[in-house]
């Protein structure tokens, strides 16, 4: 089981051209979705999402990660803290593939926080099919751990990834939305 979370503060998102060991990463829930054009894969990891979208031959590596992952120093596409609000849209593999993605964090007062990681723990693989949820142990600080919740909407030329992830220390949530979407 994954523990705590590392505080907000300390990450950053990132988008490679190339595929990421699986070894890099603590995570906690998982899942493949498979269509004729691509391969999605999504992780729910101790500092939020890794996943790999794989088109062709290519492969494109989305994760947010804490300053204590060693991540490849190559092919990286996109990189930059997480503060405030942060938007990227580019055109890869020489234009066959858009890529979107927004990503947010958001400090909120501790009762709104609480109705949010309320609703986000009773979200259930079996209530959402295209979802994935993954509770964390309590730091013991809290009485209860961080929550993340991943949905996926999945269709024949493109594929919507929305996560939320809470911080419990900071009353905190990081939002994303991703989209890779097939032209040609």
């Amino acid at each position: 089981m994954l523990s705590a979370r590392p505080k907000i503060t300390d990450l950053s998102f990132h988008l490679f051209g190339r595929s990421l060991h699986p070894e890099l990463f603590k995570s906690g829930n998982g899942r493949e979705y498979q269509r004729a054009n691509y391969l999605l894969n999504v992780n729910i990891t101790t500092d939020g999402h890794w996943l790999s979208f794989q088109h062709k031959d290519a492969i494109f590596s989305e994760v947010s990660a804490g300053a204590h992952h060693p991540l490849p120093a190559t092919q990286v596409l996109v990189s930059h803290p997480i503060e405030g609000v942060c938007q990227n849209d580019l055109q890869l593999l020489d234009g066959q593939v858009h890529y979107q993605s927004k990503v947010q964090f958001e400090t909120v007062d501790p009762k709104t926080f609480v109705t949010i990681q309320q609703h986000l723990g009773s979200q259930t693989d079996h209530s959402q099919p295209s979802g994935l949820v993954y509770r964390f142990e309590s730091n013991g600080r809290l009485d209860f751990g961080a929550v993340s919740y991943v949905d996926v909407q999945s269709f024949i030329n493109h594929v919507k990834i929305r996560a939320f992830h809470t911080f419990p220390d900071s009353c905190a949530v990081l939002k994303s939305e991703t989209l890779f979407k097939i032209l040609g």
